[in-house]
């Protein structure tokens, strides 16, 4: 019997016969015109219109985030992907107004690829990690309520809450990237360490084989000239972001982003 298939936005049942979601409108990974037979659901956008739909079903105010999608934002501190006849373009309006093109080819898929995975780093970065949430809930689960507490002292506690919350969150992956020791080239996430295996894959190491490995750093977007290969291209990080409820959409606050976290001076 086939498996029932869902939207991957919004998680309203589909069937073959819907070219879109009745709930969010976003594209029906299933819908076969030519067959009438359930596809594979798609595990993420592949098209400008899909990630459209994507942001809009999660509720992201796009432009207070600086992404555009789907339009060519001229403006300074700016992320973008739009077309231009039979290519896509990815962007970045860096701090000065100069442009970094990320991207800029035929595959539409690969181009919003791009784009998704900045949108991924940047959401995650306002976010707490998974363990400072779960330690929160362990601590607040083993303690007996004292009583009633009065307004003012309830506001003062969400806000210490909301703060432990955020910077925690943000200082546990703040030396998030690569790092080498001899001709191994490592990627740190979070506290877990990995490394390329020289077969274009990444493996988990143990630790760092140095003592401070922040002498080590290279930097946190990859480049070819350090050999190995792109860490956010292996199966390791697809498990991260598929496991991590760090990248989690449908519990986060967008009024609390602030764009001026990014780091709009580099190309990416």
């Amino acid at each position: 019997m086939a498996s029932e298939l869902h939207c991957p936005y919004c998680d309203t049942a589909l069937s073959p016969e819907q070219p879109l979601c009745p709930a969010c409108s976003a594209p029906n990974p299933g819908y076969d015109p030519a067959s009438g037979q359930a596809a594979a659901p798609a595990g993420r956008p592949r098209t400008i219109e899909e990630l459209q739909a994507f942001c809009a079903a999660k509720g992201m105010p796009l432009e207070k985030m600086r992404f555009f999608i789907g339009t060519d934002e001229r403006s300074p501190r700016a992320f973008g992907i739009y077309r231009e006849g039979d290519e896509f373009i990815v962007y970045k309006n860096k701090a000065d107004g100069t442009r970094a093109v990320r991207y800029q080819g035929p595959d539409e898929a690969y181009a919003v690829g791009e784009l998704f995975q900045k949108l991924e780093e940047e959401h995650r970065k306002r976010q707490p990690s998974s363990e400072t949430r779960s330690a929160a809930a362990s601590e607040a689960s083993g303690k007996k309520r004292p009583g009633r507490i009065s307004p003012a002292v309830a506001i003062v506690i969400c806000v210490v809450f909301f703060l432990f919350y955020h910077f925690a969150g943000r200082i546990g992956h703040t030396k998030d990237g690569y790092y080498r020791s001899g001709q191994n080239l490592y990627y740190r996430y979070g506290s877990s360490w990995y490394v390329d295996d020289g077969y274009e894959d990444w493996i988990p190491a143990e630790s760092f084989p140095e003592e401070n490995y922040r002498d080590y750093y290279e930097g946190d977007t990859y480049d070819a000239s350090w050999g190995g290969s792109d860490f956010t291209e292996s199966a390791a990080w697809e498990d991260l972001r598929d496991s991590d409820s760090d990248w989690d959409y449908d519990d986060y606050d967008y009024d609390d982003w602030d764009a001026g976290d990014t780091d709009w001076d580099s190309d990416w």
